[in-house]
């Protein structure tokens, strides 16, 4: 080895608790680091369970973690129910721990969560200090988490703030300041704040085409609603076909994968005698049936109005309120700025849509303040700028591959793969 180090192993971590959303950001990331003049390896660890209706970048890596679901602010269960949440903790850090013994990223990107999924991440940090040292380890933060009390103040009581000191060596904010100032609204301190950088918003660095949506008839002028991963928002899915009607237009819902059985049910019967509805649990490509669009009716997540924005679509956003304001702030924030509508969810939310729509849907251009939009490049740009010219303190292995679908994260001494997949064997048959 020439005792430098490179940009050449990047490992992106994903806790997928809730919807798309962290796992969408982390797919764009995976793709501007793949397409790159100098690509590296990326494997990307998620508990999302629904990764295989995702595509995924060509070249991308993948390592499954047992998945999980939120039931509250910092609360989460087993999506198995015959595991305990414990146990499936444990899991996913021996998992995690054993990628990064293993393969020994030159960078590990931590989605949104400083400490992972109730601390999952905070034994894997111990791993990395012992067995690669020279790892560097960077915070990838959306703009907006929720309104700055509350998020100091569980910094604050999970000891958060002495992790970003500590174990972090970058902070990228995937916002601009100018939107939402993180570092001075969530009190960070001086040594943390001078490790922090805004790159701009992060979307797909994928060309988008409109694409006319299943079930539509060429030619037809439609409104997309869409909810994400469809947790919740079916009000919304019903607003949108009722606004649609009205305005003379058909309209294509997108359920997204993790509405229950009742919503989808309670969804036909809401808008089944509604002209030109058009249900579907999946798009393959949201951002080409948005660009086909007239308007979008859609929830406040950060891809999907990063993805709306960047492609100029009309846009009427009805924000999730809860748990966390995240994006009711983020929406009204946009609005300030002239890029989408605001309608908050009420009573009259049907009536409020309607209005919205009808305004939305004569593509009369308003101004408006532009956003950054090179968030991603600017990712890749940041983590090179951590890891030329470091030198490394331990070899790393010569590859990531998988065989039958499996991860291998490194080889043995006769060349024979050596794979991590399930439940490591150190925590199989330990009680939760």
């Amino acid at each position: 080895m020439n005792g430098t180090m490179s940009l050449d192993r990047v490992l992106l971590y994903s806790h997928d608790t809730y919807g798309l959303g962290h796992l969408r950001r982390n797919l764009a990331l995976a793709r501007q680091l793949l397409t790159s003049s100098r690509p590296p390896q990326v494997v990307l660890a998620s508990g999302s369970p629904v990764i295989d209706q995702v595509p995924l970048p060509e070249g991308l890596v993948r390592v499954s973690l047992p998945p999980v679901v939120k039931t509250g602010a910092g609360e989460y269960d087993s999506l198995d129910p015959s595991l305990g949440i414990s146990l499936v903790r444990r899991a996913r850090s021996a998992v995690l721990s054993d990628v990064v013994t293993r393969w020994k990223p030159d960078v590990l990107v931590v989605d949104h969560a400083p400490q992972g999924m109730k601390g999952e991440l905070l034994p894997v940090f111990d791993v990395l200090r012992r067995h690669s040292p020279s790892t560097r380890i960077v915070l990838g933060l959306r703009d907006i988490l929720d309104e700055p009390e509350r998020v100091v103040a569980a910094w604050e009581a999970d000891g958060v703030v002495e992790t970003l000191e500590h174990v972090y060596d970058a902070v990228l904010v995937y916002g601009e300041r100018s939107v939402f100032d993180l570092a001075h609204l969530y009190q960070l301190p001086p040594a943390v704040a001078a490790r922090l950088e805004y790159c701009g918003y992060v979307t797909s660095a994928t060309p988008v085409t409109p694409i006319v949506p299943p079930g539509l008839a060429p030619g037809a002028d439609y409104v997309l609603g869409t909810v994400g991963g469809g947790g919740d928002g079916v009000d919304v899915l019903v607003a949108t076909a009722k606004a649609a009607a009205a305005a003379g237009l058909a309209s294509v819902l997108c359920t997204g994968p993790l509405m229950s059985a009742a919503d989808r049910a309670h969804l036909r019967g809401a808008v089944g005698t509604t002209p030109g509805v058009v249900i579907l649990e999946h798009l393959s490509d949201i951002a080409a049936a948005a660009a086909g669009a007239r308007c979008v009716v859609s929830r406040g997540g950060y891809n999907t109005l990063c993805e709306l924005v960047s492609l100029g679509v009309p846009t009427v956003v009805v924000p999730r309120a809860a748990p966390r304001l995240e994006q009711v702030l983020r929406a009204d924030t946009f609005a300030r700025r002239g890029l989408v509508q605001v309608v908050h969810e009420g009573p009259d939310l049907v009536q409020a849509v309607t209005r919205a729509v009808a305004g939305a849907a004569r593509g009369t251009p308003r101004p408006h303040e532009p956003l950054d939009l090179g968030g991603s490049a600017r990712m890749v740009e940041a983590l090179r700028r951590l890891t030329d010219r470091r030198p490394r303190a331990v070899d790393a292995v010569d590859a990531v591959d998988t065989v039958d679908g499996r991860v291998v994260v490194g080889r043995t001494s006769t060349g024979g793969p050596t794979v991590t997949s399930g439940l490591p064997d150190e925590v199989l048959g330990v009680p939760a």
